[in-house]
């Protein structure tokens, strides 16, 4: 028994020693585009309460961290052996978290004289971020690359603008080995929610969020016309009551209001 600890621990000394030793160009080959996310995952984790965002306490006390996720996404390289080898989900869940994080560095860095994303100048076109080694708005990462690049439409129920009438924001980053699942439930849960789809069987309105506007072209694209994408993810009884006849579209008023958890002064 003594003999076979002192091999486990001669081993795992000699595994810590093999980690230490290796070379930072090993590191990077071994390392995976998911890793660079683990730290904004704690962020999101610790500030983020019922789909909105306590920047208070995200301001107080996870700023340091913000900061440090927000240089390793401005250092990432697009030709390196990381990217090279990511997968196309690593790599949309990236541009997705890099879009997020930004909005959410952008709020804190006028936080509390601000009360919507509408107060900051330029916020969409005019403000950039360094990512990925090159400065870019937020509309150009989600005009140029994310929508473009990808053709994905559930990307919209994941990409939050820091207003009240945006989708939830998640508690978690998004990785590429989890996205299609993610992906799937966050619109499932948006689709289902009376907040951004309401269906009135009696006036034949079908109410939905701005997004779907906005975006319209994306989801006919991949889906069809807008009521075919909606069947595919409403459950009952909302599903038969689309089923059973023609609805005219509505789309809701945008609330721009800032989607601030609330949080009270840390001490």
């Amino acid at each position: 028994m003594i003999v076979r600890q002192t091999k486990v621990v001669v081993l795992a000394m000699a595994l810590l020693i093999g980690l230490v030793l290796v070379p930072a160009s090993c590191a990077t080959r071994m390392r995976s585009l998911d890793s660079i996310h683990f730290g904004y995952y704690e962020i999101l984790r610790k500030n983020v309460i019922g789909g909105k965002v306590d920047y208070h306490r995200l301001k107080a006390k996870s700023r340091p961290v913000l900061e440090s996720y927000l240089h390793d996404l401005a250092t990432e390289d697009l030709k390196g052996p990381v990217w090279e080898r990511a997968s196309r989900d690593a790599k949309l869940a990236f541009w997705l978290n890099a879009y997020n994080a930004c909005v959410i560095s952008g709020v804190i860095e006028r936080y509390p004289d601000i009360k919507s994303v509408q107060d900051i100048p330029g916020f969409f076109d005019d403000k950039r971020w360094l990512v990925a080694g090159k400065k870019r708005s937020l509309n150009e990462m989600e005009n140029e690359i994310i929508r473009p690049d990808f053709e994905e439409p559930r990307v919209h129920f994941v990409l939050v603008c820091a207003a009240q009438s945006c989708p939830p924001l998640q508690p978690y980053a998004m990785l590429g080995t989890q996205l299609q699942r993610d992906l799937e439930r966050i619109t499932r849960q948006v689709i289902n929610d009376d907040r951004y789809v309401q269906i009135d069987p009696k006036t034949k309105k079908l109410r939905l969020t701005r997004i779907m506007s906005w975006y319209k072209q994306d989801f006919v694209d991949a889906y069809g016309p807008l009521e075919a994408f909606l069947m595919r993810y409403l459950e009952e009884p909302a599903r038969s009551q689309l089923a059973a006849g023609e609805y005219t579209i509505e789309f809701m008023e945008y609330d721009w209001a800032l989607n601030d958890a609330g949080g009270s002064p840390t001490p």
